[in-house]
């Protein structure tokens, strides 16, 4: 589920309208559009950003961005009213360099036009570090002049941290933004997770029985090496405070290097050794305390679910279409873990395992079923229920998800995913972690594979289009159900594999009535699996 790097403005598909990727920069972005068109200045370059990003920037105070001086000494110039020497007004930037003291503020204002403009230039911003004298300067070895020695990240670490954390909090709001798509006049205020009692009402009577307290988790994060860089940290407190909004302190599962790291941040921290042991310590620690297992990845922004009509056929329009007039559920990760355990429990089948989609967008789901039983369960975010036995292979330091998904297959018969369920994630591209034990030649990822196909025979194939990658397709999923996990990229018709048909007979088959899954043998299990989406949908 890589995204790429969060500072980069990608685009992508969002229904049938293109719309940028926000990112952690996308604030400053906003804040220096907006300065440099009330600078009256027709000479610059306006990289315009969307309204709602404008007064998504807007609606944070100067208090809570990272260029507000960590420490007001008494007497010290207000960051509210500072200005140049000149009389130009500074604002209060996002950002904040690495070595800038504590007592220092940081802000950008707009610059005049000089000889060497140029009609449609760039520039136009300059980014200014204030005193609390509010001296104002645009270098480094200025501000080392002024404070009389040389200046280092030292310096400026308390401001990181609370630029990490800072930044955490908006890449909250930046996320569930996106899922909201506010049109034009955007939002004034905080965006919170919507009701648990609304997201509820989407389960049936029989499964709203089922619904488990929040005290039945035992809530846990699996990271490592990551409490010490600022990005980690800004990650870190991302998840901790949306389990916090929702009345969890999770347990946090490390390395033993990185665990007084962990607990200076002030986390519940515990020694899980590598990521395998720690997936199964967690497993262990919960069965323990006789409550169910919940485990999440260290760098989760958002968890989204979408509940709309199916697409009316299988096209990439009639997807996209679906999927945009979805409604839209900003749900916590406890609301989360309740929904799913709920449908599990429903279940005729009682499967153990439950999880989400694997991709940040469930555009290319909505010609197909909204849970399915037979299919991989990410390892971002997952429940497995009491009763179950199942631990992961300590022999696995990659892929280690699909085999534990093929292990509940075989014990459990079934697991769920909630197809219309997903992450917003960008672990593929974190410093530390299980993205650490890659390599450039791919040989540990060759060698986790080689594991699965000698462990699950006839159930992994290769990616058609992902080096290093497989698809798991168990016997017993049926056709429809198959699609999805045919083909990675978001919205493209895919090829049957699983019968054999061309796009065009795919196309045929959406419009014939559905069809009852056929029952199917289980490799390694003498009976067989009984069909439970219809059950699992609250029909």
């Amino acid at each position: 589920m890589g995204k790429g790097k969060m500072g980069k403005q990608a685009k992508q598909r969002r229904g049938n309208v293109a719309v940028k990727k926000l990112s952690k920069s996308s604030m400053t972005s906003a804040l220096k559009a907006r300065l440099k068109r009330n600078s009256g200045r027709d000479d610059i370059r306006i990289d315009e950003q969307p309204q709602l990003l404008d007064d998504a920037a807007q609606s944070v105070p100067i208090t809570e961005r990272g260029g507000y001086p960590v420490i007001r000494k008494k007497g010290s110039a207000d960051p509210k009213n500072w200005v140049t020497a000149t009389g130009v007004p500074v604002s209060v930037d996002f950002n904040r360099c690495k070595w800038l003291p504590d007592d220092w503020g940081q802000g950008v204002k707009a610059t005049l036009p000089t000889s060497r403009s140029k009609p449609n230039g760039g520039g136009g911003i300059l980014t200014c570090f204030v005193s609390p004298e509010m001296k104002i300067y645009f270098h480094k070895e200025k501000v080392e002049e002024y404070v009389g020695r040389t200046l280092s990240d030292k310096d400026g670490f308390n401001g990181q941290v609370r630029l990490a954390r800072l930044q955490a909090q908006q890449t909250i709001q930046l996320a569930r933004l996106q899922i909201r798509e506010v049109n034009k006049g955007g939002t004034k205020s905080f965006i919170g997770a919507d009701k648990d009692s609304d997201f509820f009402r989407l389960l049936s009577a029989t499964q709203k029985k089922c619904l488990p307290s929040k005290e039945e988790f035992h809530f846990c994060v699996v990271s490592a090496r990551r409490a010490t860089k600022l990005e980690g940290v800004r990650d870190i407190v991302a998840v901790q405070t949306q389990l916090q909004e929702a009345g969890i302190t999770p347990t946090w599962y490390v390395d033993a290097e990185s665990l007084e790291d962990y607990k200076a941040l002030g986390l519940k921290a515990v020694v899980g050794g590598k990521l395998t042991p720690s997936r199964n310590k967690a497993l262990e620690d919960a069965a323990a305390r006789k409550k169910v297992c919940v485990q999440m990845s260290d760098d989760i922004a958002a968890w989204e679910y979408r509940h709309g009509e199916r697409a009316s056929d299988k096209t990439d329009d009639s997807k996209n279409k679906a999927h945009a007039m979805a409604q839209r559920f900003i749900v916590t990760p406890v609301a989360a873990a309740r929904f799913i355990l709920a449908k599990m429990r429903a279940s005729p089948d009682k499967p153990k395992l439950g999880g989400v989609y694997m991709l940040g967008s469930c555009a290319r789901t909505f010609a197909g079923p909204e849970f399915v039983d037979h299919h991989f369960i990410l390892g971002d975010f997952f429940v497995v229920d009491k009763g179950s036995s199942v631990r992961f292979d300590e022999n696995m330091k990659l892929k280690e998800d699909y085999d534990f998904t093929c292990a509940h297959l075989k014990a459990h018969g079934s697991v769920l995913r909630c197809n219309r369920m997903t992450l917003t994630v960008k672990h593929y591209s974190n410093c530390g972690g299980a993205v650490a034990t890659r390599d450039s030649k791919g040989v540990e990822e060759q060698r986790n594979i080689d594991i699965l196909k000698k462990k699950w025979p006839g159930s992994f194939y290769k990616h058609p289009k992902r080096k290093n990658e497989v698809i798991l397709r168990w016997r017993g999923a049926t056709a429809e159900e198959s699609e999805d996990d045919d083909d990675t990229d978001e919205g493209r018709q895919t090829t049957n594999r699983s019968s054999g048909s061309s796009t065009s007979k795919s196309k045929k088959a959406a419009s014939a009535p559905r069809k009852e899954a056929k029952k199917a043998s289980v490799p390694g299990k003498g009976r067989t699996i009984k069909p439970f989406i219809k059950s699992a949908c609250g029909a």
